[in-house]
C-alpha cells in the first residue's frame, strides 16, 4: 500500500472558505454547516449507492450530521460512526442524530481520514461525502480505510461534480488529473473499483482485499 503523501487539491483555500468548510469552525462554521445540510439532493443520490452497508458505517467528515441522520433512518439495523475533526460539526451532528444516539446507534468523534480512531477490522462501509478532497495525505487516507474495514468491506468517496446543476458545486469540481490520481490510488489497494458520474456529484465504490 503506497501512502504518498499527496493531496487531490494542493494549496490552502481562503480564510473564509477554510473556516466554514474544510475547518468549520466560529460563527462561519456554523453557517457552512446550515449550508451543508440543505445538499439533500446530494446526499440522496449518494445514500442511493448504499443498499447493503452492513452493520457498522464509518463516515469520515460527517459535518453536521445530514447523511448520518438519512442513512440511521433508512437502515434501522446499521451501526454509524461518525467522524469530523471540527467540534463545531460535531455538535451540529450530534444535534441532529439525537435520537439514535439516545438508542446507542450513532456515535460521534473527533479524528481525521489519516487517524480513525477506530479498532482493525471494525466497519462493513467507510464513507465519505465532499472532505477527500481535502485530505492532506490521501494515501494515508485509504491506508486508514482499509485497516478499518472488514474483509471485502466498502469504501464509498464522493466529491462535486463539474457538470452538477449548481453553479458553487461546478466551480468545487476537481480537475481530471485528480479524479484519475484517485482512481489510480483505489485500485493499488482495492478490488471491484468502479467510478460513477451521478447528477451532483461524481463517486468511487471499491471493496477490501480480504
Amino acid at each position: 500500500m503506497t501512502t504518498q503523501a499527496t493531496a487531490l487539491q494542493p494549496g490552502s483555500p481562503p480564510r473564509p472558505i477554510l473556516n466554514a468548510f474544510v475547518q468549520p469552525r466560529g460563527l462561519l462554521g456554523r453557517i457552512g454547516g446550515v449550508i451543508m445540510a440543505r445538499s439533500l439532493a446530494q446526499q440522496q443520490e449518494i445514500a442511493d449507492l448504499l443498499t447493503d452497508p452492513g452493520a457498522d458505517l464509518c463516515e469520515l467528515g460527517c459535518g453536521p450530521g445530514a447523511m448520518g441522520a438519512m442513512l440511521a433512518h433508512r437502515h434501522p439495523q446499521l451501526r454509524l460512526q461518525l467522524i469530523d475533526p471540527s467540534p463545531v460539526m460535531r455538535t451540529q451532528a450530534a444535534h441532529r442524530c439525537q435520537a439514535w444516539q439516545h438508542d446507542g446507534r450513532v456515535h460521534i468523534s473527533d479524528g481525521t481520514a489519516d487517524q480513525i480512531l477506530l479498532p482493525d477490522e471494525s466497519c462493513d462501509t467507510v464513507l465519505a461525502v465532499n472532505s477527500v478532497a481535502m485530505w492532506p495525505n490521501l494515501g494515508a487516507g485509504l491506508a486508514e480505510i482499509q485497516r478499518v474495514l472488514r474483509p471485502d468491506g466498502h469504501v464509498v468517496l464522493s466529491w462535486h461534480s463539474g457538470n452538477a446543476p449548481s453553479s458553487t458545486q461546478r466551480r468545487l469540481a476537481l480537475p481530471d488529473v485528480a479524479l484519475d490520481a484517485l482512481t489510480d490510488a483505489l485500485h493499488t489497494s482495492f478490488y471491484n473499483v468502479e467510478r460513477r458520474d451521478l447528477l451532483h456529484s461524481i463517486a468511487w465504490q471499491a471493496q477490501r482485499r480480504s
